[in-house]
């Protein structure tokens, strides 16, 4: 399998650490967990591998001038990034957020998902994702997500915290045929099948290219094609942080692709369809694109073999 293993759902905090934080939201709720964040991430972005981390998405997004700047902007980013996963781990430990949804996309969602065909929901490694799955009890639907735990990945899930089963299973895309057949049934059974669709797993030949930022990048097709398959709709939404334990949705129009068989270039308008609304999601919130990779060069230098 070719998967960037080492970038996907790696934690780089340790255990304990990641054990500490889990304590000061016992004792003193996020405040206190937000709080410690600021000496935490400022430590870890002296260091170089971390800084190199983000350096791709801050260089264009930011076009920083001085070093100050590119640290700046990389010690907000990483700020974020903790403050969702603080809100993740408080969502399992307090039992508590405030999800604020727009009423008009809610209603679009239960009527896509009411005409028996299921749902395709599309989001990426940007803001809340992680919670947001643990908030959609309201489509009263069973839902599925496409998800790879890497082994190095530190972090507890919301159930694991909670002790509660979780509202939704998972689909192994490290598994055979990458989860399309599971991903096929849900969708039969008029179920919810949300996917991180900004990211590559297995063969590149699965992926098609995209503009985003200025450079290209490749996505996976899989999704439209499975879409144009079984005929369900697909909605791209991104679940931006709003403040402390409050992040809201951004539900774009709903995309239906037609069956045009296995060659991906026609599906291929669909996942820049995808990756605008994406451009949209960083021009808004800056300091909420997680995707810790250089996903310009990997692009190059796949094309380039």
């Amino acid at each position: 399998m070719d998967v960037h293993e080492e970038n996907t759902g790696r934690s780089m905090a340790s255990r304990l650490k990641h054990s500490f934080i889990y304590a000061l939201i016992s004792i003193g709720g996020r405040s206190l967990a937000y709080w410690f964040l600021y000496p935490l991430v400022f430590v870890y972005c002296l260091y170089k591998s971390v800084r190199d981390k983000s350096r791709a998405y801050v260089m264009r997004r930011f076009t920083p001038k001085t070093k100050w700047a590119f640290f700046k902007h990389t010690f907000w980013l990483n700020l974020t990034f903790g403050r969702t996963l603080v809100d993740r781990a408080a969502l399992g430990i307090l039992g508590n957020t405030q999800f604020v949804s727009d009423l008009q996309a809610r209603q679009m969602c239960e009527k896509l998902v009411g005409q028996g065909k299921g749902m395709l929901l599309l989001t990426a490694h940007v803001g809340c994702w992680q919670s947001a799955v643990n908030c959609m009890q309201f489509l009263n639907k069973p839902m599925h997500i496409l998800y790879y735990r890497n082994p190095k990945d530190n972090d507890k899930t919301v159930a694991q915290h909670s002790g509660k089963k979780a509202p939704f299973t998972f689909i192994n895309p490290a598994g055979p045929l990458g989860g399309v057949p599971e991903m096929m049934t849900a969708l039969h059974r008029g179920e919810i099948v949300c996917a991180m669709a900004d990211r590559v797993f297995g063969n590149v030949q699965n992926a098609v290219e995209v503009e985003f930022l200025g450079g290209r990048v490749q996505v996976p097709y899989s999704f439209y094609r499975l879409a144009g398959a079984t005929g369900a709709p697909i909605v791209v939404a991104f679940f931006p942080w709003q403040g402390k334990g409050k992040l809201s949705s951004w539900v774009f129009e709903p995309i239906f692709v037609p069956d045009a068989g296995a060659d991906k270039k026609y599906y291929q308008p669909y996942a820049q369809q995808f990756i605008d609304g994406l451009t949209q999601f960083c021009i808004k919130y800056p300091y909420q694109f997680f995707n810790y990779f250089d996903w310009w060069n990997d692009y190059a230098t796949t094309n380039n073999r």
